[in-house]
């Protein structure tokens, strides 16, 4: 644990593998010492002692001596660069899965999202292995309308099956993977548009095929959806782009991390252009929504971004780079998750009542809001987290991000269900009241 100086309160859990700290891509723990340069030490469990070992010229110090390694004992202090470390000691281990686990149930409580107890893994994703016919996809996709929208009785309120999502994801990956080899081959410029356009359209586009499955009320069309990914794309760009230059402090303040307070705001208020629509009163309706608005700004700011690392000095390298990290990484957290989840907490708040403005400030909306704003923060900042490192916090952040995802999805098949039940309790007394009158006349 770090005590003092510019890496304070970072954490290496360390083990029988090294661990690297310094600021190259290649160390677990990314520091903030401005005297720690690239790849500076490597620390590792020698039997019950942290042996610590300097990879370049500058030294350890422990006990005010320099030295190339340091085997360290509880509680003894090294220090690394202008830092000072401590060795700690705990006899519970604690693995990576507990560790998602226990920040999925913090996220949750700090959201308002109950946990996924009725999520079965393997029975959402049944169909994805069945055979079936084009008429079956045409029909997935032929929702919204007038003669298409099931009433309230007719819904499907089980948990959502979603087949065609994993589908479009595999066929995306091979058609990237088909022009990364074209360009590896032919290195022909006239395949960079088409790179950046696939790599960056691919994953943001798959999973919003998932949430447009997962909208079981099945009354928002497949028009609705393009549209809003458009205009809403572009909008929640420029809002956001506004929001920057009126908060460069913020930005001057918190680096990259800004952005997770002002892209979500900026994202959040585009959803004005459909919050106001009676049509849409479902939490899953939201969900979707609010994945559109997320998919768009996605898509336009990553392939800006792959365009930007195509003309700079890392040239295709960088720009496949960008790709991968922008792209692929879309599966485990970003702008389509976290902007479904406060849609879906604002529809939340709605139901099926007028939009009004002071919805924005109801604490079940503002709670998911702030988490989201976390997440994003921690994402884009050069931080790592404990026990999992800076590449491993991907992953965890993902994982406990998709948690509050299959909880929102759990809390909106619920409100569907208690929706049909107060329906059908409601033309059971309608017919009750038919029925009285017709037997007092009889008697």
């Amino acid at each position: 644990m770090c005590i003092a100086g510019p890496d304070l309160h970072k954490r290496i859990l360390v083990g029988a593998t090294p661990v690297q700290l310094g600021t190259s891509a290649d160390c677990a723990v990314l520091s903030d010492d401005p005297e720690v340069v690239g790849a500076f030490a490597r620390i590792r469990l020698d039997g019950q002692q942290v042996r610590i070992d300097a990879l370049g010229t500058l030294p350890l110090y422990v006990d005010g001596h320099a030295a190339s390694t340091v085997v360290a004992r509880a509680r003894q202090q090294v220090r690394i660069g202008r830092s000072l470390w401590e060795v700690h000691v705990t006899t519970t281990p604690v693995s990576v899965f507990d560790f998602v686990s226990r920040m999925g149930d913090h996220l949750s409580n700090a959201a308002g999202i109950e946990k996924p107890g009725e999520w079965n893994a393997r029975e959402m994703f049944a169909d994805v292995t069945k055979a079936h016919e084009d008429s079956e996809i045409e029909a997935n996709f032929t929702v919204g309308t007038a003669l298409t929208t099931p009433q309230l009785g007719e819904i499907d309120s089980r948990w959502p099956r979603p087949w065609v999502f994993v589908r479009v994801c595999i066929l995306s990956l091979m058609l990237y993977w088909g022009f990364l080899f074209a360009w590896d081959r032919f290195h022909n410029v006239n395949l960079i548009p088409g790179l950046i356009m696939i790599g960056s359209v691919a994953m943001p586009l798959s999973l919003l095929l998932f949430f447009f499955e997962v909208n079981v009320p099945r009354n928002v069309s497949l028009y609705q959806v393009i549209r809003l990914l458009l205009t809403g794309g572009l909008v929640s760009i420029i809002v956001s782009l506004f929001l920057f230059d009126l908060t460069a402090g913020l930005s001057n303040w918190l680096g990259a991390a800004s952005a997770g307070i002002v892209e979500e705001t900026g994202k959040v208020l585009t959803l004005l252009l459909v919050v106001r629509d009676k049509r849409f009163r479902w939490t899953l309706n939201g969900l979707l929504l609010g994945a559109t608005v997320g998919a768009g700004f996605a898509i336009f700011e990553s392939a800006g971004y792959a365009l930007r690392a195509a003309l700079g000095p890392g040239g295709d390298v960088a720009m496949r780079d960008t790709i991968l990290h922008r792209g692929v990484l879309t599966l485990l957290g970003g702008h389509v998750l976290w902007t479904g989840l406060t849609g879906a907490a604002l529809w939340r708040v709605r139901e099926d009542k007028p939009f009004d403005r002071s919805m924005f400030s109801d604490p079940r909306f503002l709670r998911v809001l702030g988490v989201c704003m976390v997440l994003h923060m921690t994402w884009n900042a050069n931080v790592a987290l404990p026990i999992v490192g800076y590449y491993g916090k991907f992953m965890v952040l993902g994982a406990a991000t998709w948690l509050l995802v299959l909880g929102m999805i759990q809390s909106g098949l619920r409100q569907v269900r208690e929706a049909q039940a107060q329906e059908a309790m409601r033309r059971s007394g309608q017919m009750e009241a038919a029925v009285i009158p017709i037997s007092t006349a009889m008697a």
